[in-house]
């Protein structure tokens, strides 16, 4: 057994925009099935999947530029493109590639406090469309608002129903 990891790189992209040294944190989405209670006739009730909740994401950032705030400022309909990548090895030496690419909008700039002794820094939130991690090049989750794919890493669990209502 591997073991617990340790992250030795982070990186962001924001509209092909280039951030390393400036990335604080990083707040992936909650992937979370919506669920509603099934009882019917039954004695002991149990739940069904219903949905997904929204997917939204936070990237804090020291040092922010007018060329990263600029991506607030995209016109209704344009998305923002946020990848970020990160290496990350184990115990026994194995090294993992993690990728968070996430399409949609940005919904809010908060910068922290501003005073002296501290670095500016700047927390964007945004809502996605569209979520796909994936470790080494292995889906963990591939998710489409648009176009109605949810792969949470077993397959797309809507492709069936697209192909009934003649989406596929």
């Amino acid at each position: 057994m591997a073991g617990q990891r340790q992250r030795k790189l982070l990186t962001a992209t924001v509209n092909q925009y280039p951030l390393m040294a400036e990335v604080e944190e990083f707040t992936p989405p909650e992937v979370k099935k919506t669920m509603a209670v099934a009882r019917g006739g039954k004695f002991i009730p149990d739940e069904v999947m219903v949905g997904m909740e929204k997917l939204t994401y936070s990237l804090k950032v020291k040092g922010a530029t007018a060329g990263l705030l600029a991506a607030y400022g995209l016109q209704q309909g344009e998305v923002c493109q946020v990848d970020i990548k990160t290496s990350e090895q184990d115990k026994d030496g194995q090294i993992y590639a993690i990728h968070y690419s996430l399409s949609g909008e940005i919904t809010s700039m908060k910068e922290d406090v501003v005073k002296m002794g501290n670095q500016p820094a700047l927390t964007l939130a945004g809502s996605l469309m569209a979520y796909l991690k994936t470790e080494n090049g292995s889906v963990i989750y591939d998710i489409n608002t648009k176009t109605q794919k949810i792969d949470l890493g077993q397959g797309d669990l809507m492709a069936a129903h697209r192909r009934n209502v003649g989406l596929a």
